[in-house]
């Protein structure tokens, strides 16, 4: 088994043959050009010019490309993931932060006297930037969208999981089923209209994604103790 014992990068091309394995150590990918299918942790994910991927070591992996490609590809000793943090599998969004640090990369990289420490300090970076800025689509969707019909269908395809891992993950990662997630938002909607608008208890439901006065009632009360009516008497006399 190959091993890793300092910070690395090769541009690599993937072939059309599908290849799985496993490894003590991780990767960032970073695109050049093409797109790179792979599967990993329960994820189908598309590498391409819009995206960058993390692979934590000891991560079992398939992948393969079906087109002319070519990927800047960093490999990383075990030892920066556990001094860093993370843990699983990251897919990102290719922004300009990313093409600003793959240009410095990509510098350093051709560079005939390659500086292990420049390249730490580039990954280190990146890690950083994946921790400050990583939100996962689906709770980001679940946020932005509480007040229409969502299916696990549709969240599952944003974090690239099969629908029953993923309730399985959102249960792990949030400590609750994505159902009383999506209840909690509603409410929370509903307690912040309640307070701040004079809508009638059927509109603020419709609002919220409830087609009935009667289901945010019920709901509400079950997280609230108390009916939206109440709740709103209650603000108004504090």
């Amino acid at each position: 088994m190959r091993q890793v014992n300092s910070s690395f990068a090769e541009k690599v091309c993937f072939i059309d043959i599908k290849h799985t394995h496993i490894h003590a150590f991780g990767h960032l990918i970073l695109p050049l050009r093409g797109t790179l299918n792979l599967q990993a942790s329960q994820k189908s994910i598309i590498v391409d010019q819009q995206h960058i991927l993390l692979l934590p070591p000891a991560c079992e992996h398939s992948y393969y490309a079906k087109e002319r490609n070519e990927f800047l590809v960093f490999f990383i000793p075990h030892t920066m993931f556990s001094h860093n943090g993370v843990d699983e599998v990251k897919h990102l969004e290719f922004d300009e932060r990313w093409r600003a640090l793959r240009f410095l990369m990509l510098s350093e990289c051709q560079n005939k006297q390659t500086n292990t420490a420049a390249i730490n300090q580039l990954l280190y970076y990146s890690f950083q930037l994946i921790q400050q800025n990583h939100k996962y689509p689906s709770i980001r969707y679940l946020h932005e969208n509480y007040h229409t019909g969502i299916s696990l269908e549709t969240l599952a395809l944003l974090e690239h999981y099969h629908v029953g891992y993923y309730s399985q993950w959102f249960q792990k990662k949030m400590g609750v089923s994505v159902q009383i997630y999506l209840q909690k938002l509603r409410i929370e909607g509903a307690k912040q209209l309640l307070r701040e608008t004079n809508y009638t208890i059927l509109e603020i439901a419709q609002e919220v994604g409830y087609e009935h006065q009667a289901s945010l009632t019920r709901i509400f009360k079950q997280f609230e103790g108390i009916t939206p009516s109440v709740y709103r008497s209650n603000s108004i006399n504090k």
